[in-house]
């Protein structure tokens, strides 16, 4: 899980793959090194940009189509100032965004941890537009998509803990172990195998409270109501950075 998103240098497009999958907030590449006489060649499992003489320039396809971003393979019948400018990790991110200190509904202060899950929008085959990926190279970069995300992220996290009161907060973190629980037909069995004198039906009425149930199903509403606003602020964070 990462903790922030950044960019790096690489010697050589061969070993982008490696470089993305040990650094887990690695978002971008710049490889340093120049066009081969003749040709150059781009990494599968990245988008790669490509300059010429430092200017972007764009793949016509086989169809006449223009594109930002370059197919993988060996590109040949190119000079040696014609380059692989840029590799952008295609893979999904997940970026750890905890948001301290949040005021819920009846005024406790809770801290919510989230892990947000996302990827550069690029790939043409599932109906992206690959300018999109250019303009996050350019214009977005890294640390302002890190920053957006942090801003976006703790402003709707911190609608969420306002709109649930504190138990209703405990209530979705412990929404596992509610689910669990509520398997009652196995621990009734288990228990009635263990032993099924009076006196071992007894103490597992009383390890099974009268408040289990009740605090089940508070659980399970806050559970509900948890993933309902989940949804919707996954809703708007989707459309806000598409």
């Amino acid at each position: 899980m990462a903790t922030s998103l950044i960019s790096g240098d690489c010697r050589h497009v061969a070993n982008v793959n490696e470089l993305f999958a040990k650094e887990k907030g690695l978002l971008i590449l710049r490889p340093n090194h120049g066009g081969k006489m003749g040709w150059f060649t781009v990494p599968s499992g990245a988008y790669a940009l490509v300059t010429r003489h430092g200017a972007d320039l764009d793949f016509k396809g086989p169809d006449g189509k223009n594109s930002a971003v370059w197919p993988a393979g060996i590109h040949p019948f190119y000079p040696p100032w014609v380059k692989v400018s840029h590799l952008v990790n295609t893979e999904s991110v997940v970026l750890d965004l905890p948001v301290k200190a949040c005021k819920t509904k009846d005024n406790v202060t809770v801290n919510i941890d989230v892990a947000l899950v996302f990827r550069i929008m690029g790939n043409e085959k599932l109906g992206e537009d690959p300018e999109l990926v250019r303009k996050f190279v350019h214009r977005v970069k890294p640390r302002g998509l890190e920053q957006q995300l942090r801003d976006a992220q703790e402003e709707a996290v911190r609608a969420l803990a306002r709109s649930l009161k504190h138990t209703e907060i405990y209530g979705i973190r412990s929404g596992g172990i509610a689910d669990r629980d509520d398997a009652g037909t196995a621990v009734s069995e288990e228990s009635s195998v263990a032993g099924s004198d009076s006196e071992d039906s007894t103490r597992d009425d009383t390890f099974g409270g009268s408040h289990d149930t009740s605090d089940r199903l508070a659980a399970k509403k806050s559970i509900k109501k948890g993933e309902s606003v989940a949804a919707q602020m996954r809703t708007r964070l989707n459309n806000q950075f598409t």
